[in-house]
C-alpha cells in the first residue's frame, strides 16, 4: 500500500469556539486517512494530546474525541487525533495489520503498514505535556471481586496509568500519577448517578520488571511516558453500557477533569450523538459528469462506464467512507471504478451504514439523460446529473431519453400555475425558486424529481453557484 503524505491545514469557525481550529490531513489517498485538529485556549498553557480510535471496535473513544472539536478552550492547548486507526474503525474490528496499541516502540517493523501513521502520532507526543489514550472495554473495573462482569480483570469504566510516581522531565516536577487519577475519578465519580457506572483507578505499574502487564510497554501511554516524560491515561468505558450517548458522554466528563487537574480551562459541547444521515453521493462519471445520487438508489449504468467517487454529502464533514463490493481497498473514494456487472457501495460514517448505491445496468424503463436549456443554451445531463446556473438565470426542462410518454418533472421550489402537475416546458426564473424548499434551505441547490406514470425515476440537481 502506498502510503504518501499529504498535509492540508484548514482554519475552521465553529459556533461553539471563538478560536479557529486547525485540521490537518494526513494519508487523505489511502485507507489510512487520518486528521489531527489543534485547539489553541485563549491563554496559554499546557498542551493535552487526546488520541481517540485506536482500536476500531471502540466507538465511545472516537465518537466523544470528535466532538472534542466543538470545545472553547479558555487556557491551554489540545491536539486531537479522532480516528488513530481508520481502517480499524470503516471495519468496526480491534484491528487490522495487528494491534496498533502495541507498535509504540522505538523501531518499527519492516513493511508494516501503520508504521506510518504511528510513526507521525509518536512526533505528536514530542509536542504534548499530557496524553490520553481513549478506549472502550468489556465489563467494568472494580478492585474486589463482585461478578462476571464487575472485577479487578476488567477493563470497562477506568482509568489506567503505567507508573504511580515518576518526575516529568517535561513538566520539570515530581508526578505522582495515583494521587492525581484518584482525585480526578472522585470528582468524576461524584458526577454519575448510577453507582455501577463509577470509574475505578488501575496502576498497571508497566515499568516495573515484576508488573503483570508486560504487553503494556509496547502501548501509547507507556511509550509517552517513558519516552516523553509526560503524564499518560488510558481512559476506558465499558462496551456494556447501555448506549454510545454513555459511552461518550462519561469520555467527556474524564476528559473535562483530567483537563481541569492540569489548569486547563474548557467550556464542553454537549454529549448527544447526531445520527449520521446521508445526503447524497457523488461521482464522476466518464471524466466528464458529475452525478449525485440519493442513497439506498439504483445508478444505472452501460458495462466499461467509469466512476470516480468524489464526495460524500452528509450532516458530518469527517469520518467517512465507501467501499464498493468485492473491489478496491476498504475505502474506494478517488478510485477510478469500471463498471462491469452489478455491485454495492456501502457509504459510511465511520463504522456506521448511513446507505448504500446498487450499480445496476440499464433496463428497458431507465431514464439515461435529461435535456434542460439554460440561458439559452441547450444541456443533456445524465440521469441524477447536475447543472450549474446563476441567481440570474432561467432555464427550462424540455425534456429526457428515452422519451416515455408518461414523464413528469417536479422542481422543488418553483410554483407552477394551479392546476398544472408537470414542470417540463416551463421557464423557470432561477431567483423566483422559494428558498425554503432548497437543500438545508440555504437558497444553493434545488433537486428535480421524475417520475415515470407516478414512479419515481430519477432526477437531477439545480445547483446555483455565485
Amino acid at each position: 500500500m502506498r502510503l504518501t503524505l499529504l498535509y492540508v491545514l484548514i482554519p475552521i469557525m465553529l459556533l461553539f469556539t471563538q478560536a479557529p481550529v486547525q485540521g490537518e490531513f494526513f494519508f487523505q489517498d489511502t485507507d489510512h486517512q487520518l486528521e489531527v485538529i489543534r485547539i489553541k485556549g485563549d491563554k496559554p498553557g499546557l498542551t493535552v494530546l487526546i488520541f481517540g480510535g485506536i482500536h476500531g471496535d471502540e466507538p465511545g473513544g472516537y465518537f466523544s474525541s470528535e466532538k472534542l472539536q466543538k470545545v472553547k478552550l479558555l487556557k491551554g492547548n489540545l491536539i486531537v487525533v479522532p480516528r488513530v486507526n481508520f481502517p480499524s474503525i470503516m471495519l468496526n474490528r480491534r484491528e487490522v495489520h495487528g494491534d496498533m496499541n502495541r507498535k509504540f516502540i522505538l523501531g518499527e517493523k519492516v513493511g508494516d503498514p501503520d508504521a506510518e501513521v504511528v510513526r507521525l502520532l509518536k512526533n505528536l507526543m514530542k509536542e504534548a505535556d499530557i496524553f490520553i489514550n481513549q478506549h472502550d472495554a468489556f465489563g467494568f473495573h472494580r478492585e474486589t471481586y463482585i461478578s462476571k462482569r464487575y472485577n479487578p480483570s476488567r477493563y470497562g469504566q477506568s482509568l489506567i496509568i503505567d507508573n504511580a510516581d515518576f518526575f516529568s522531565k517535561r513538566l520539570q516536577k515530581k508526578v505522582n500519577l495515583a494521587e492525581i487519577g484518584k482525585r480526578i475519578l472522585k470528582r468524576v465519580n461524584s458526577q454519575i448517578e448510577d453507582e455501577d457506572h463509577h470509574f475505578g483507578f488501575w496502576d498497571h505499574n508497566s515499568v516495573s520488571r515484576s508488573t503483570q502487564f508486560p504487553e503494556m510497554r509496547k502501548s501509547a501511554t507507556y511509550f509517552a511516558l517513558t519516552t516523553h516524560s509526560i503524564p499518560a491515561f488510558g481512559l476506558e468505558t465499558s462496551k456494556d453500557l447501555p448506549s454510545l450517548h454513555h459511552k461518550v458522554k462519561y469520555q467527556l466528563l474524564v476528559i473535562k477533569e483530567i483537563l481541569h487537574e492540569f489548569d486547563l480551562e474548557a467550556v464542553f459541547p454537549n454529549d448527544d450523538i447526531t445520527k449520521p444521515e446521508l445526503y447524497w453521493v457523488e461521482f464522476l462519471k466518464n471524466g466528464r459528469d458529475i452525478i449525485r445520487v440519493n442513497g439506498n438508489t439504483n445508478l444505472r449504468l452501460d458495462p466499461g462506464d467509469k466512476l470516480v467517487l468524489k464526495n460524500i454529502h452528509a450532516n458530518y464533514d469527517s469520518g467517512l467512507s465507501a467501499d464498493i463490493q468485492n473491489w478496491g481497498k476498504i475505502n474506494d473514494m478517488e478510485r477510478e471504478y469500471r463498471f462491469e456487472k452489478n455491485a454495492v457501495i456501502t457509504i459510511k460514517k465511520n463504522h456506521l451504514t448511513m446507505g448504500k448505491i446498487y450499480l445496476r445496468n440499464y433496463s428497458s424503463n431507465s431514464l439515461k439523460a435529461i435535456q434542460i436549456v439554460v440561458d439559452g443554451k441547450l444541456h443533456a445531463i445524465p440521469n441524477w446529473g447536475t447543472v450549474s446556473v446563476t441567481p440570474e438565470s432561467k432555464f427550462t426542462v424540455r425534456g429526457a431519453s428515452p422519451a416515455f410518454p408518461g414523464l413528469r418533472f417536479d422542481v422543488r421550489g418553483f410554483k407552477a400555475p394551479a392546476g398544472r402537475r408537470n414542470d417540463a416546458h416551463m421557464d423557470i426564473d432561477c431567483a423566483q425558486l422559494i428558498k425554503k424548499y432548497s437543500f438545508n434551505e440555504k437558497g444553493k441547490i434545488y433537486f428535480v424529481k421524475i417520475y415515470n406514470n407516478n414512479q419515481f425515476a430519477g432526477g437531477f440537481q439545480v445547483e446555483i453557484a455565485n
